[in-house]
């Protein structure tokens, strides 16, 4: 997959043609490669790569901190080799110091990734609106956002740093810590959990653009409009649980129907079906290199 083009870019501050538009980047979570292909079938050309989803598709687990780096990268590069979208990947803490942030760097930038997403918990880090949360020194991190940044060289590779510090610390450390991490070379700031409109607000107010914000359904962030987003400062709103809550509990719905009633043509307008789905995963392309093949060997 090629590089996307770098027109608009610029080096210092390092700004990515995305976020040169102008408009408000709708970005949906994305947790393995038919997910991916879904994001990118429908018409968005960027996702992120949840840890949140990424723990409960590859282990059946809560992003409770069992992911490795490994696992991260695996996924993101199946995702890449089959799906021409603008990845931004969970890096959580790094999994490691500086080094290990090196090493995740290189590693998405060798595979054309967008961008990373770094935090600032300790590890084993948890989701974001889960209790219990605890930080590391801020400049901890921004040491490992420096390092990040050293790792990416001259690429067009965002570096998102996030600081969850609003738990556990309040939102003017917050405000601080991310202030510290732009400073150390981060491309986009995050500020995750904001509890009400008024500390959204604050952070739009407050930090140097460019500002993302998380919106999860049930989550601690109360969830607003895309004009919203607009006015108050941000140029990226991530909807990265929705497709894995959705696909939960449309699975939920047709095991429990399979169950119940030991049929499932009632369930087939809520569905693909055989047709559609093999047509939309790409069976026909692989029937004409089959065919291709066929053909030289004859």
């Amino acid at each position: 997959m090629q590089q996307p083009r770098l027109e608009g870019y610029v080096s210092e501050p390092k700004v990515h043609p995305l976020m040169a538009e102008h408009e408000i980047t709708i970005v949906p979570g994305v947790y393995d490669v038919l997910s991916a292909r879904m994001a990118h079938a429908v018409g968005f050309r960027g996702a992120v790569l949840t840890g949140y989803g990424v723990a409960a598709s590859y282990l059946g687990e809560p992003d409770f901190g069992l992911l490795t780096q490994t696992e991260v990268l695996d996924t993101a590069r199946r995702i890449l080799n089959r799906v021409d979208i603008r990845l931004m990947v969970d890096g959580d803490t790094g999994f490691g110091g500086p080094l290990n942030v090196q090493r995740m760097v290189r590693e998405l930038v060798g595979m054309n990734a967008f961008g990373i997403l770094l935090e600032d918990q300790t590890w084993p880090k948890r989701c974001g609106h889960m209790r219990g949360k605890e930080v590391i020194d801020a400049e901890e991190h921004a040491a490992k956002i420096r390092a990040a940044v050293e790792a990416r060289g001259d690429n067009p590779f965002v570096i998102t740093a996030r600081t969850d510090a609003i738990m556990t610390h309040g939102l003017d450390e917050a405000i601080r810590r991310a202030k510290l991490y732009k400073e150390a070379g981060a491309t986009v700031l995050f500020v995750e959990g904001p509890r009400s409109l008024d500390e959204i607000r604050r952070i739009g107010a407050e930090l140097p653009p460019p500002l993302a914000i998380n919106l999860i359904e049930g989550g601690d962030t109360p969830l607003i409009t895309p004009e919203q987003v607009r006015e108050l400062g941000f140029f990226s709103m991530g909807f990265v649980l929705t497709g894995l809550f959705s696909a939960a509990h449309a699975l939920r719905h047709a095991y429990a129907h399979l169950l119940e009633h030991g049929e499932s043509e009632s369930l087939r307008g809520g569905m693909m079906d055989f047709p559609e789905f093999v047509d939309f995963i790409g069976m026909q392309e692989r029937y004409d290199d089959d065919a291709r093949y066929r053909a030289e060997e004859e």
